[in-house]
């Protein structure tokens, strides 16, 4: 299935923004002073800290389409991306809700979402080919289903500090609006500006100390949406190394730590699936470092990748030379940070 892309005036995008923000704002508002007492094992050590923060900004992205949808604001011919969409986040939330209550195995989870996935690849999110050059052929389902479901687990590992997580992907997507929009990309840089202002509502009740947090039932599905928006331009043949480049370092913080969190773990001989604590953001804790701090530091540091990645965008004919000379500049810059940080926890006091 090829979704078609039609065109949706700059006011459209300002009042959608607005609307799912304060959409987002209400629904928070609404969890946190509801008479229910149901929490988690969140990470804020705060009390009175409500869980299931992920509804509000579910509902505020969906609904906002939605009712742009029935009232006219963007074409009805986008109704089968809506569709799709609405149909596997809501799928996705469900196994986040039932994850946040029960506590299922990880393999259950994995399981569902790799389901979800494999739909949503029959559905037209995939990846098919890299540039002009590397047809992918049979790899193509394999590498998008590895997409989808790293990226969503890459972002659920990361809700670990209050206000992370939503806080990455609200940089991530007005990373993509800043390229989507200058490559005229209609379709996923409107998707990426309503989830922008999805996030940013919660965020504000999110961050440290949170008042209430996004559970699974927040960041399954927020992962599942950032790994569509990312995969809807190359539906729409847009395969320029570009749009490849751009999506991994704009969420190249949850990228890292996932793949560090995966090896450590088989180093160790342990099962990759179960957690710990020696993600970047408890690293940064272990230092001393306050919850504020921390996230402030990995804000900074996916924001000066986001920046270089944005130099690329206004010459991509530079993009194929570029490549192999930005990766090397992005390990050279991955090593840096890393030794600062062991560095750091080197000079920690034993004992």
């Amino acid at each position: 299935m090829k979704f078609q892309t039609f065109p949706i005036s700059g006011e459209v995008y300002l009042v959608g923004y607005f609307i799912a923000l304060g959409l987002s704002i209400a629904i928070t508002l609404f969890l946190i002073k509801v008479p229910f007492k149901f929490t988690l094992n969140q990470p804020s050590k705060g009390k009175n800290v409500k869980s299931l923060g992920g509804i509000p900004v579910v509902l505020s992205f969906l609904v906002t389409l939605w009712l742009f949808h029935l009232i006219g604001l963007i074409d009805p011919r986008h109704i089968n991306l809506l569709t799709v969409i609405t149909v596997s986040t809501g799928t996705m939330m469900v196994l986040g809700i039932y994850d946040d209550i029960t506590q299922c195995t990880a393999r259950l989870k994995l399981t569902v979402q790799i389901l979800i996935a494999c739909i949503l690849y029959k559905c037209g999110f995939q990846i098919e080919r890299i540039g002009d050059l590397i047809e992918l052929g049979n790899f193509s389902i394999l590498l998008t289903v590895l997409w989808i479901v790293g990226i969503t687990n890459a972002i659920n590992l990361i809700d670990g500090m209050d206000g992370l997580a939503p806080g990455i992907i609200f940089f991530s997507c007005l990373t993509l609006v800043f390229v989507y929009l200058e490559r005229q990309i209609i379709g996923a840089s409107f998707l990426a500006v309503i989830l922008a202002g999805s996030v940013l509502g919660f965020f504000f009740f999110n961050f440290p100390p949170a008042k209430i947090i996004l559970g699974d039932t927040g960041s399954l599905p927020l992962g599942l949406l950032i790994s569509l928006i990312t995969l809807l331009p190359l539906n729409q043949g847009y395969t320029d190394e570009i749009y490849y480049l751009i999506p991994v370092i704009t969420l190249l913080i949850p990228i890292l730590d996932t793949t560090f969190a995966f090896f450590r773990r088989i180093f160790k001989g342990t099962s990759p699936f179960l957690k710990d604590a020696d993600h970047f953001h408890h690293r940064l804790g272990k230092l001393g470092l306050t919850p504020v701090k921390s996230i402030s530091i990995l804000f900074i540091i996916g924001f000066y990748f986001d920046l270089t990645a944005l130099a690329t965008v206004y010459n991509i004919t530079l993009i194929p030379k570029l490549i192999p000379i930005y990766f090397i500049f992005i390990i050279v810059n991955v090593a840096v940070l890393v030794t600062i940080l062991k560095r750091k926890e080197k000079n920690l006091p034993h004992g």
